[in-house]
């Protein structure tokens, strides 16, 4: 029979490999001890068989915390002292791009040097532009912690999720523009103050809150559901992003709310000449965004391993975490924004697509056919 301290958990080894994570921290690991223990360490050992280390496996103790993309499996590594000394991420659902940024700028090191019963007094802030990610991380690890050390009961519940109003300092504001750009949407006089809200929005959706609607985001919406909710400020930017071209034929999201889509409107004010883009051009290129978004949409629907943040150039905003390329392309389509209007929005964007056919669908433009041609009739019989 097993004590108190030798309680496990399942776990599956082979599907999450945790002994290539910590070999990242510890190189001389050959062999971990295949134990999920609740309130107890599992070894770690060199090829001659000597402990090395010890670890903490996080699943499924806290996979009711989620991130950006869903749980997020964790291992905290430890020496033999039981003195952290990394965190390992196993395979999860979040942003590849924000993770990177993460590690570059040494998040994950929050915790080194301590020990579990030090982690309850420390203080790690979230990272801004990555939030979903870094608060969920650091109640993961105060969670398990806190299971390990006794201070908080651990039981077998089917997993929960809660959406807050209020998620930081930040969630006001986010409603307020939210809010603004809505009524700005049916109040026409409004639009002269359309470059005031498009810079909120790149500041406080873009560069702040990390808040913004991508494909990929999207995707983690049909994988995970409302699970990936955390605040009812994203509930209100997918729910009026999604319904107000869907019901009322106006874009609401790419128009208002987009970070990216707002810089190229900005700089589009810029007083250069313009460059004239011929019909032919403009409907060949609309015409390979839509094939873009059908293969990005066919690669999801069967499975295809594809990171789906390098797709799409949002991640700029996240600066700890952009990529060479992110950069360079993204200096490209902001430079000609100068001289065609939205390049990355009208002609390429994947989401922008999807928008467009939420607006443009079969129903509802047939509806709006019907409307118009019995508002014909009505004149021509008067």
């Amino acid at each position: 029979m097993l004590t108190k301290t030798e309680m496990k958990e399942d776990f599956d080894f082979k599907a999450n490999d945790p002994l290539s994570i910590i070999k990242q921290f510890i190189p001389q690991t050959s062999k971990v001890e295949e134990a999920n223990y609740i309130n107890k360490w599992s070894m770690i050992f060199d090829s001659t068989g000597v402990q090395t280390g010890k670890y903490l496996l996080t699943s499924p103790f806290c996979d009711n915390i989620k991130g950006y993309g869903g749980s997020i499996p964790l291992v905290i590594i430890a020496d033999k002292n039981e003195i952290i000394t990394g965190i390992g991420l196993l395979p999860s659902r979040e942003t590849p791009a924000w993770i990177d940024g993460l590690k570059n700028i040494k998040f994950f090191d929050s915790w080194n040097g301590k020990t579990l019963y030090e982690i309850n007094d420390l203080q790690i802030d979230a990272v801004t532009g990555a939030t979903y990610t870094t608060v969920a991380v650091r109640e993961i690890i105060a969670k398990r912690s806190g299971i390990f050390t006794g201070s908080l009961k651990y039981e077998k519940t089917k997993q929960k999720f809660s959406i807050k109003w209020i998620e930081d300092k930040l969630s006001p504001v986010l409603y307020f523009i939210l809010l603004a750009s809505l009524i700005a949407l049916f109040v026409k006089k409004l639009n002269r103050f359309r470059s005031f809200f498009l810079l909120s929005s790149i500041i406080f959706f873009g560069i702040i809150s990390g808040k913004f609607i991508s494909l990929y985001f999207l995707e983690n919406i049909s994988v995970n559901g409302l699970a990936i909710f955390t605040s009812f400020a994203t509930v209100f930017l997918v729910g009026l992003s999604i319904l107000i071209p869907l019901v009322l034929n106006k874009h609401f999201y790419c128009y208002y709310i987009c970070p990216f889509g707002g810089v190229q409107t900005l700089l589009g004010y810029v007083p250069v000449k313009k460059v004239y883009v011929r019909p032919k051009t403009i409907k060949f290129l609309r015409t390979l965004r839509l094939i873009i978004f059908v293969f990005l949409l066919i690669s999801i629907t069967v499975g295809m391993n594809l990171d789906l943040t390098l797709v799409e150039p949002f991640t700029l905003f996240i600066f700890y975490s952009a990529s060479i390329t992110v950069i360079a392309g993204s200096i490209v389509i902001f430079t000609a924004s100068l001289f065609i209007k939205n390049p990355w929005c009208v002609y390429l964007c994947p989401t922008g697509q999807f928008f467009d056919l939420l607006k443009d669908g079969i129903f509802f433009k047939s509806f709006k056919y019907e409307k118009e041609k019995k508002q014909n009739n009505n004149c021509i019989n008067r």
